[in-house]
């Protein structure tokens, strides 16, 4: 059974798309003193095949995109705030926070009344029970999906525990207003599994239970504060106002997302006052933005996407040597140089802000005589020749530090695809690193889709590789597992370590009250991870930039970057 699999191609892709400064989110409306309330917001991205959503229907979602779509048109039993710096989970169709039974494998909702969706049916347990039992035939728990004409949906491997077994057994409907759902055992992450927008609840009279919902064809039912009315691939998405909405008013009347031909075109727009929200600005156009007082520029200086270098564990499966990549590495390089400083340093899996993030954890550090003595122990465990070299740093002797240079006790290849000028600069920076302490790095380039098949399906070629990983939902459980299962097909670090596969079973299981004992299993897993076996490179984190019309109020600003626009507005002239 496929374990935790997120679509690595996303990530990729953006780790791209933020090397060349695309943003994902406008708001548009038309330039004038006055601003019209029936044109709102506008969706923009440089390619229109990347940067729309992927899907409509919720249970195939897994790309950030289609789950901003889906976040406004439907709702989960629950939600982050997306406004609080804690994410406290905020009740949605849930009436009040569940209820476990003693031994955790019965949860039980008690749910809102007099919620309409979309389509006019009232909302009851009906309709979790119709959702959930769509995600089980989806996933193929049922054993029925026929593979002719469906296939498994793309993030159905949430659904499972770290020993490929599904999490949910059944969901019993207790009263129209009431349901419990059944586990299979016992599992710590299933409440915050629930707030992905994969589990968001559908109509039954307006969804097939065993049919996906098709992008630019169907329509998406939900009970969330707007309608879905269109999708038009390459020009625009648009949502309209849904009046009889559970929750507050909502002050658009209608939502426009306009696709643009390039990211220069977009930026462009927001500086000729064409549009009110861009996320993610050219980071050489910020300094302009900033200068004008009709904008609102704002950068949260983290989120919670993850960037480092993968290694291929059992190909570079010396310990040593894998110690000694990760600290003759210039991180500071990195974050300064080539991305112009708007990244942070991560020294962990967790960013800051996240979940039972530890400030105090620190990962290897840029340090060339710590990572010469590595290459050193390695030389004595393989019986490599390293007569003549010390393991002084760089720039204490010249002479030393040719004869480093001369040798070539490895040679590893780095993946990397045409085009990519970012990618190119950050190897050649690498490959600079490593000759160093006696590694010879060379790139391995292909076109992008076989990149993007290798990146996703072929761990065999990797050796090392740059990527980027963000989470579904607010647990550490589900930034950590996936890269570090034995049986996850994330494993593109080819890691099979029995103590941490433990350690990964026993959070799973763990009360999720029992907050000492997960700080514990998390700090025990990174340690070992970055610190003791050092599987990868924890490199840095992004930045959430975002710039606005300056009337804009109420701004949803968040380091997970969830575009949720149900509660700005714009303040009166």
């Amino acid at each position: 059974m496929e374990m935790e699999k997120k679509n690595l191609a996303i990530i990729i892709l953006a780790v791209v798309l933020a090397a060349s400064g695309v943003g994902n989110i406008i708001l548009g409306i038309s330039a004038g003193a006055v601003k019209a309330p029936e044109k709102k917001n506008v969706l923009r991205d440089a390619d229109p095949e990347s940067g729309g959503p992927a899907v409509l229907d919720p249970v195939d979602s897994w790309d950030s995109v289609s789950n901003d779509v889906i976040r406004h048109i439907c709702d989960n039993l629950w939600y982050y705030d997306l406004y609080d710096p804690d994410f406290a989970l905020e009740m949605r169709l849930a009436a009040e926070y569940p209820s476990w039974n003693a031994d955790m494998t019965e949860l039980t909702v008690i749910l809102k009344e007099d919620v309409y969706f979309h389509d006019g049916t009232l909302f009851t347990a009906e309709a979790i029970k119709f959702t959930f039992d769509r995600i089980t035939y989806f996933i193929n728990v049922t054993g029925t999906l026929d593979p002719d004409t469906s296939h498994l949906a793309d993030p159905s491997s949430l659904f499972f525990d770290m020993k490929g077994n599904p999490i949910l057994n059944k969901t019993v409907i207790n009263s129209d207003y009431s349901v419990t759902f059944v586990l299979n055992k016992p599992n710590g992450i299933f409440i915050p599994l629930l707030s992905y927008d994969a589990c968001a609840i559908l109509s039954s009279e307006s969804t097939s239970a065993t049919e996906y919902l098709e992008l630019g064809t169907d329509i998406l039912v939900g009970t969330g504060p707007f309608e879905f009315v269109h999708y038009i691939a390459g020009e625009e998405l648009k949502f309209k106002r849904f009046d009889l909405y559970w929750g507050p008013a909502t002050y658009w009347e209608e939502v426009i997302w306009v696709y643009y031909p390039d990211t220069l075109t977009a930026n462009n727009a927001m500086l000729g006052k064409e549009v009110d929200y861009l996320g993610n600005p050219l980071t050489s156009l910020i300094p302009t933005f900033q200068a004008d007082s009709d904008m609102t520029f704002v950068n949260l200086n983290t989120s919670t996407i993850y960037r480092y270098w993968g290694i291929n564990n059992r190909k570079i499966n010396n310990i040593n040597v894998r110690k000694a990549i990760a600290y003759a590495y210039n991180y500071t390089y990195y974050i300064e140089v080539i991305r112009l400083g708007f990244m942070i340093r991560a020294h962990q899996f967790l960013p800051p802000g996240f979940p039972y993030y530890d400030a105090s954890f620190k990962a290897p550090h840029y340090d060339t005589a710590i990572a010469r003595q590595a290459m050193l122990d390695a030389c004595a465990e393989l019986g490599l020749d390293a007569g003549g070299l010390t393991a002084a740093a760089v720039g204490a002797s010249a002479t030393n530090d040719a004869n480093w240079a001369a040798k070539n006790f490895f040679s590893y290849k780095v993946l990397e695809h045409e085009g990519w000028s970012t990618g190119i600069e950050m190897n050649m920076a690498f490959a600079n690193d490593l000759d160093r302490i006696g590694i010879t790095l060379t790139p391995d380039i292909m076109d992008w889709e076989t990149y993007i098949d290798v990146s996703t399906h072929n761990e065999d070629r990797l050796e090392l590789f740059h990527t980027g990983w963000g989470p579904d939902y607010l647990d550490p459980f589900n930034m950590i597992e996936p890269l570090l299962n034995n049986m996850s097909s994330a494993n593109h670090l080819q890691l099979q370590d029995d103590k941490i596969m433990g350690w990964l079973v026993e959070y799973e299981e763990t009360d999720p009250l029992d907050t000492a004992t997960r700080a514990d299993l998390l700090y025990k897993i990174q340690n070992r991870a970055l610190n003791e076996l050092y599987v990868e490179l924890a490199v840095a984190n992004d930045m959430v930039m975002i710039v606005h019309d300056a009337r804009l109020q109420e701004v949803c600003y968040n380091v997970q970057d969830n575009y949720w626009i149900r509660d700005c507005y714009f303040a009166p002239s």
